[in-house]
């Protein structure tokens, strides 16, 4: 189980930190505007919509702290990977985000479900009025209304879970896509100053020598597009270093598809065409099924962020 503090993975020792008070070892408490509350009750204030409107003093007392532990987490592991430059990110890898896509379609392919049927009924009701009360034409009136009434309110609320669906979608892309970025720009802090050196040593390299070089860095493009810079320059002939070397300069076009495919189909699942919103949005549809194909695949990319807490198991 992940362990997070506002939304940011942490190890153990942070987690505690922000979690129990040193000295009691009991929950420790943030004081937000006025009153003691947990960390999990302060980052519910501080993410929450409702209560932005009910009570927004509450809200932004409750994001300030929350930002001021995020920067905190931030500088805690600046200093402990020796980089001078880090961004934070939601998660170690990115499958996360595509992990995302699915609970925000696990959330809003029921409603848009509860939706139709909700609305199915209101017609049924209708024809069944029809037919029933056809002479009586007060009453077929004031019905009529009531459908028509059911049937704006469908096509409001239908608009408005897309709404809802795409900004979670774009909140959740904005995320991955400065993950996906940085991940891939080269970054001198980055580098591997020991083979930097050896590289720039003048000896000739082996081809074992440069295999291990790259199988060392595959976590690392800015690495990846040295050794295969370096040995294109050299004029050596290295099959791993040309391959993953074009794949790091890729800068991540598999990764952004590989997301579009899924948010696509989200969005196919809340869609005005009841066709489409049918297909996509069943318990049994085919969305489980090929998005959870496009993460293991995406498992098994060449290029890819390190797994934390894969490492630390290692």
């Amino acid at each position: 189980m992940d362990k997070k503090v506002f939304g940011m993975k942490v190890d153990e020792h942070l987690y505690k930190k922000y979690n129990f008070d040193e000295k009691t070892g009991m929950t420790r408490l943030y004081m937000v505007n006025g009153k003691e509350m947990s960390l999990f009750a302060t980052e519910f204030y501080a993410t929450s919509a409702v209560y932005a409107e009910e009570s927004p003093e509450m809200v932004e007392a409750a994001r300030k702290i929350m930002e001021k532990v995020q920067r905190e987490i931030v500088d805690y592991y600046a200093v402990k990977e020796g980089r001078k430059e880090h961004t934070a990110m939601k998660h170690d890898t990115f499958d996360g985000y595509l992990r995302d896509l699915q609970e925000i379609h696990a959330k809003t392919a029921p409603e848009r479900r509860a939706l139709k049927e909700k609305m199915d009924a209101a017609q049924k009701r209708w024809e069944e009025d029809q037919r029933e009360f056809k002479g009586d034409e007060h009453y077929l009136a004031r019905e009529k209304v009531r459908y028509l009434d059911a049937q704006e309110e469908y096509k409001e609320s239908v608009a408005e879970l897309q709404r809802r669906t795409k900004e979670e979608i774009q909140a959740v892309q904005a995320e991955y896509e400065k993950h996906v970025t940085d991940f891939y720009s080269a970054n001198g802090n980055r580098l591997d100053e020991a083979a930097v050196r050896l590289l720039n040593s003048g000896i000739k390299l082996t081809e074992t020598e440069i295999d291990g070089m790259v199988s060392q860095n595959t976590g690392n493009p800015t690495m990846l597009r040295l050794v295969s810079d370096h040995c294109e320059k050299m004029g050596i002939e290295n099959q791993n270093a040309r391959v993953y070397g074009s794949l790091a300069r890729k800068a991540g076009a598999d990764e952004r598809e590989a997301f579009k495919v899924i948010a696509d189909m989200v969005e196919k699942a809340v869609s005005e065409n009841e066709v489409t919103a049918d297909i996509w949005s069943k318990p049994e549809s085919h969305f489980q099924r090929l998005s959870d194909q496009q993460i293991g695949a995406m498992g098994e990319f060449f290029v890819r962020p390190a797994d934390k807490e894969a490492e630390t198991a290692e």
